[in-house]
């Protein structure tokens, strides 16, 4: 039989195999590069109206305005008062979209918001030089 002793000259080497790791670090990084726009999506529940109309392929929307049922206005997820903050409004639709010929604002209003408050809003769009402005639906299924 054969023994089976180190001879002097040999050393144990201990090394980390790191290829399963850095595999899990893509994997993670890949989840949370997905994950993250999911995040900062409007967080306000609107119950939007719906629409017969097919989504149509345009440009990718500039700024989404939000209407809820109680008549509060949010702008990226910060709540807006209709009467106190015009000029807010209008100066963040400037900062956002700017008042180009492409530039884009969709109106969400709940389907049981004042028909007022969307008009307000419209109004305050094409102060700012808005030249597009959409409304938002769901389609019905």
């Amino acid at each position: 039989m054969e023994s089976r002793r180190k001879s002097a000259g040999q050393t144990i080497m201990a090394d980390i195999n790191i290829t399963p790791f850095t595999d899990v670090v893509l994997v993670l990084l890949i989840i949370f590069m997905v994950a993250t726009p999911l995040i900062f999506q409007n967080k306000v529940k609107i119950n939007l109206p719906q629409s017969k109309s097919e989504k149509t392929d345009e440009k990718p929307l500039k700024m989404i305005v939000g209407i809820s049922e109680q008549g509060d206005i949010y702008v990226e997820n910060v709540k807006y008062d209709i009467n106190a903050d015009v000029e807010k409004l209008k100066s963040k639709i400037l900062a956002t979209v700017g008042n180009g010929d492409d530039s884009t604002l969709v109106i969400n209003g709940d389907k049981n918001c004042r028909y007022d408050y969307v008009v307000r809003i419209i109004d305050i769009a094409k102060e700012a030089g808005i030249k597009k402005i959409m409304l938002g639906t769901e389609s019905k299924k």
